[in-house]
């Protein structure tokens, strides 16, 4: 119940029943991903019914994040046969599959087919091509807006379906795709609660989405992906047009230098913390549990460095999804992440870098978020409630990193679920706000009779009066727990 850094787990066939998504719970598991890039409807449907499923027998709330698949360029199926061998040194060509139809180009001659209509446009001489997340890479040598000649630098065995990044090149395909539209259309009538846009290179892009959740009826939460150089050029305000953020690190990778990736990835967590943005760390977290029963060393620090540096959420992909161990890669995963914040507790310090705003700019709620977390520290309260028909005041409180755990009790399940990927918070709802005073001996009775804290506990709470007016967080009351 206690639980701080929050794990997100990628859904899959490794995971595809309620019985293995209530085991991930247990084992730690907080929130869960559908990523839109791969499967059918049919079974995103059904991993969405085992998540709620899930809910229900074990009585908590887990967010979904519908992951869209963005513009990710691909190789296309080969007709005549099941890889391409590239030689280093030699030349190949690359054209859509479109273009090689109209063209009558064939398995002679020498082509890597691709799915992406004006990939010949947008290169140029000199620009690099990476395939299979980077393990392939070839230079362009010259285009004449149809067929791309080039010569391979690093060869290997090329297979269909594999990703192309284009690191030096500027994609002119929007970030949203026709593809994306129906996924979104899809998670908003799967009542998904955030939606991750793959390949942010501006704010417009977040905004396009969102115009587009809004058009249909939705309300979820907006993630960036951060995948680009471009994104990073455009960081700034793509984090303050996005809801939350997600360091992708796969493609972030192989777009930019692994070796500036790390650096990259805190400044990111950093920044978002400054903003009181969510942040998610994610890929390749505990990669050899895919097939191994343990973590690698490495991998364990990778983990707790990324709690440390204050990241709400740490990801699992393929761990879980078509992992051989996909329970014991959420334990594990869950015990590193304990350790970090024990450590991250025995400070007796909130973090100094999460007060950015100065005193003249502060808000209410902002004002009442940062006296909650210094009263809980400095009294070492047991928990800390936030009434809150939005969300708002929690996630600035959970920014603050205060250890006693928090509680966003609102009316709407959907924003209740939401909390449920922010640091340390909880998400509850309650049918209905009374008057203040009634609403909070109802919730401080519900906490004890529901045995999660003794009679005699000191609790925090949060709310805005007047309630039923809906008022902006305004007050706390520092609250001792009696018997029911």
């Amino acid at each position: 119940m206690h639980q701080k850094a929050k794990i997100l787990c990628t859904m899959g066939p490794a995971v595809a029943s309620t019985d293995k998504v209530v085991a991930l719970v247990k084992a730690g598991a907080n929130a869960f991903r559908l990523n839109m890039s791969h499967g059918a409807y049919s079974s995103h449907e059904s991993y969405v019914k085992f998540i709620r499923e899930a809910e229900e027998r074990l009585d908590v709330l887990l967010p979904i994040i519908a992951d869209l698949q963005g513009p990710k360029i691909r190789v296309a199926d080969f007709s005549d046969r099941d890889s391409m061998s590239l030689v280093s040194g030699r030349e190949i060509r690359i054209a859509d599959v479109g273009i090689m139809r109209g063209l009558k180009l064939g398995p002679k001659d020498n082509v890597i087919p691709v799915h992406y209509p004006t990939i010949a446009n947008d290169v140029k001489k000199g620009d690099v091509l990476l395939f299979d997340d980077g393990l392939l890479k070839i230079q362009v040598k010259e285009t004449d807006g149809s067929v791309i000649r080039a010569i391979v630098v690093h060869g290997g065995t090329l297979l269909p379906r594999k990703g192309i990044n284009l690191p030096h090149t500027i994609v002119s395909q929007p970030a949203m795709t026709t593809k994306d539209r129906a996924d979104v259309r899809f998670a908003i009538e799967q009542e998904c609660d955030y939606i991750a846009l793959s390949f942010v290179r501006s704010a417009s892009d977040i905004e396009n989405v969102r115009r587009y959740i809004t058009k249909y009826g939705g309300t979820q939460w907006v993630i960036a992906k951060i995948e680009k150089p471009e994104a990073l050029t455009n960081i700034e305000s793509i984090v303050d047009a996005s809801d939350a953020v997600m360091v992708a690190r796969g493609d972030l990778g192989v777009e930019i230098a692994a070796a500036a990736v790390p650096i990259v990835q805190k400044k990111l967590i950093r920044m978002c913390n400054a903003k009181a943005k969510p942040v998610i760390t994610a890929t390749q977290m505990l990669e050899s549990m895919i097939r191994n029963p343990r973590p690698t060393r490495a991998e364990a620090s990778d983990v707790a460095n990324a709690v440390l540096d204050g990241t709400d959420a740490v990801m699992l992909s393929a761990e879980t999804s078509v992992g051989a161990y996909p329970v014991d890669a959420v334990h594990y995963m869950r015990m590193i992440c304990q350790e970090a914040e024990t450590e991250m507790m025995d400070d007796g310090k909130i973090h100094a870098g999460y007060e950015p705003i100065g005193d003249a700019e502060r808000t209410n709620t902002e004002s009442v978020a940062m006296a909650v977390a210094h009263i809980a520290e400095e009294k070492r309260v047991s928990a800390i409630v936030s009434l809150s028909y939005s969300g708002e005041t929690a996630r600035l409180i959970s920014n603050r990193r205060p250890r006693a755990p928090i509680f966003a009790i609102t009316t709407m399940k959907e924003v209740a679920r939401r909390m449920g990927l922010l640091w340390g918070v909880t998400g509850m709802v309650l049918d209905a706000f009374s008057t203040t005073d009634d609403t909070i001996e109802h919730i401080k009775n519900d906490l004890v009779k529901e045995k999660r804290f003794a009679p005699g506990s000191t609790v925090v709470f949060t709310i805005g009066r007047p309630l039923v007016g809906r008022a902006r967080t305004n007050m706390l009351s520092i609250e001792t727990l009696g018997k029911p």
